[in-house]
């Protein structure tokens, strides 16, 4: 009986987003430096071959997937919350969505990328999470939880910073250490930018990130 792979057809959008998908899974599992092309067509049974026509490299690859994972992250942040969530509820929940996607591929995120796509990533990755700060924090000012003056430059200002240091820091071991020390400097300063009314209720859940 022959060991050949059979071939399965699939539409070529299906079969891209497949590889993507696959390569997101072992570079947040192995990392980029330590997998390869062939490790991504054993993982789904396929040739390198295939993986070639849809990517010229690894790095094409790499890129590909730091956009799907950008988005990955979006969706997790833009879940909807329960009806009459209170604005502190919310943030510390939107947090916890956005550091627990970024555990679960922290391998992926310590890698290294070219500057400027990695610079335009965390840039359209930062617009949109301010996007979904900016409805919270008005919330919070109107619950009198938060007394923050001009809500879109501090958001502004404090997403760009907060995400841009974040990656530029990532180390490449101990990241679950990092991003704890990370939580802890963002509890800290996140009370006396938003001058929070009652700081003990930030942070909570955090501790379930981990």
């Amino acid at each position: 009986m022959s060991n050949s792979r059979v071939r399965i057809i699939k539409d070529p959008e299906e079969r891209k987003q497949e590889i993507i998908e696959a390569a997101l899974y072992l570079f947040s599992q192995k990392g980029y430096e330590h997998t390869t092309i062939q490790d991504i067509a054993k993982y789904l049974n396929i040739s390198q071959g295939l993986c070639y026509r849809y990517f010229k490299s690894k790095a094409e690859i790499f890129t590909a997937t730091a956009e799907f994972y950008a988005q990955q992250i979006l969706i997790q942040i833009r879940q909807p919350f329960p009806e009459n969530m209170k604005a502190i509820d919310k943030f510390n929940v939107t947090i916890k969505r956005l550091f627990q996607y970024i555990i679960k591929h922290g391998e992926f995120e310590a890698n290294s990328e070219v500057s400027a796509l990695r610079a335009d990533r965390l840039d359209s990755i930062s617009r949109q999470i301010i996007e979904v700060i900016i409805p919270i924090i008005k919330q919070g000012n109107e619950e009198k939880i938060f007394n923050c003056h001009d809500i879109e430059r501090t958001t502004k200002i404090f997403i760009f910073g907060l995400v841009h240091t974040f990656h530029e820091e990532m180390p490449k071991q101990n990241i679950k250490d990092y991003i704890k020390s990370f939580l802890e400097y963002l509890k800290t300063n996140l009370v006396l930018i938003l001058n929070i009314k009652k700081p003990e209720l930030l942070g909570e859940g955090w501790e379930n990130i981990l």
